[in-house]
Parts: C-alpha cells; structure tokens; sequence
C-alpha cells in the first residue's frame, strides 16, 4: 500500500479569489499611495463639487509603478481620406457664424494590457480607448497635422481606463469630469435648482445684464471659469500666449472665452 504523503505549501492548489480582508488591505494600500506619493494637480484633478477626482496620466503611471504594471499597447489606426465633415462654429471675434468641410478621416484605436511584472499574470486585457480628427476639438483642422495627438490621446485614455479597472479603483477616481458646479456658479447643467427671487422693487433701477452676457447673445465664462483655466495653464506650464494662439478661431482674449467651451478647454489643458 502506498504511502501518503502531504503536499508541500507550494504544491497546494493556488487560491485565485481575494477574501474580504485581502480587499480591504488593498482599498487600504491604495489610498496610502493616494495620500504619500500622489499630488493634486500633478496625478489627478480635483474639482471642488465633484464627488471623485479625475485620474491623469502621470497618476495612472504612478499606480502602475506602485503595483508594477507593465502596460502594453495595441494601437490601430483607421484613415479614410475621401469622407468628410461639415462643421460650423461661432467666430467669437468676427461676431458670426462659420462653417467649413474637413476632408480625411483618422481614428486611432487603442488597447491596453496590463501585466503584473513579477508573476506575469494580466490585471486587465485589451482595455480601449479611442481618438479621431472630427471630435469637436481637432474637427476644424487639418487631419494631418493632429495626427500623432490623436494616437497619443487614444492610449493615454485606454491607459487610464486600463489602470481604472485592473487597480479597481473606479470608487476613488473617474476618467473622465462631466460635471463642475464649482466652475458654473449654478448655471450648469449639473446644477440644482435655483431658488426664487423676490420680487423687485418697482421703485428699483432694473438691473444690468450679467457680465458674462454679451450683446450678441453669447454667453461668456465667468471670471471663476476664466480664473481656473489660467491656474490649471499655470499648472501645465502653458503659456497664456500659447494657448490663445492655439484657440485663435475660437477666441482671442480670455474674456472672449464663451461658457460652453470651457469643458473642452480643460479637457485639452489636461491632454498636453
């Protein structure tokens, strides 16, 4: 009859779940990360009346060091130079109405893999992200111009998408800021519901119309929208001249700025 023999601790089957306490341990370690060796405005964005902050590249890149992530990139690229798009925007300048076709079309898809350096194991797989010339912010120039922006927009969003999931930590951070009440005093779309005035005083001089309200009917950024983009192109290291130069047809000065670009205009101050 045979002998019985135990296995070895190395022989024993690998346990591949993680029990409440290794979870836990986990959550714990990550916000030690967040708290010693992350910094705002450098590895994420906070903006003040949002419940999350937005992960940034250099903070995706950190979390990958910390867990020792290799990320591996499989990026395509789509171009169809005979489809076009007619666009339109305002001439904040010119005080009219322009429109344009941009003729060729590039897509840049982009998958990214996460691996464990040490055991090689995959922590997420193929995780996409995507950039094109007709997004609103790239659709009124030349496609050939903003091309190796568009590839370098794709992977940097399959990127924190990928670090996002493999890390769990969508309860921490979200990719992407929608909404900045912070920023629209009120007047976003994302924010409550203002109470009612009292009436006014007949007896009263009407009031002025809002500063950020001009005669055509624009609307222009508020001085705090306005105040917080010329702080986060301090951040950044962009020069204001630059950036303007950048936004020539949209506007020229930064009370020119209108409301509803300054969404896009973080946005593109977070991608540099």
């Amino acid at each position: 009859m045979g002998k019985t023999v135990a296995l070895k601790k190395e022989e024993q089957t690998q346990r591949h779940e993680l029990t409440a306490k290794d979870l836990a341990n986990q959550a714990k370690g990550i916000l030690e990360i967040k708290e010693k060796t992350m910094q705002e405005g450098v590895h994420y964005g906070t903006i003040p009346g949002c419940n999350k902050p937005s992960l940034l590249k250099p903070g995706a890149e950190k979390l990958c060091k910390a867990f020792m992530l290799q990320p591996e990139f499989e990026t395509t690229c789509r171009e169809d130079p005979n489809r076009s798009l007619n666009w339109e925007k305002w001439d904040y300048k010119g005080k009219k109405q322009l429109s344009g076709t941009t003729k060729g079309y590039i897509d840049y898809d982009s998958a990214c893999s996460l691996r464990h350096i040490p055991t090689g194991e995959v922590w997420a797989r193929n995780v996409s992200g995507n950039c094109n010339n007709f997004e609103a912010r790239y659709r009124s120039l030349n496609p050939y111009d903003v091309k190796n922006t568009l590839e370098k927009m794709a992977e940097k969003r399959a990127l924190i998408a990928a670090v996002l999931m493999g890390t769990a930590l969508s309860d921490l951070f979200t990719q992407d800021i929608e909404d900045m009440p912070y920023l629209f005093d009120g007047e976003g779309p994302a924010s409550q519901p203002s109470p009612q005035k009292k009436p006014q005083n007949p007896k009263t001089k009407p009031q002025s119309k809002p500063e950020n309200q001009e005669d055509n009917g624009v609307r222009m950024a508020t001085d705090k929208q306005v105040a917080y983009v010329k702080s986060q192109l301090r951040r950044m290291k962009i020069n204001q001249m630059d950036f303007l130069s950048t936004w020539a047809e949209e506007f020229t000065s930064f009370e020119e700025i209108p409301f509803h670009k300054v969404n896009d205009i973080l946005s593109w101050i977070r991608d540099q």
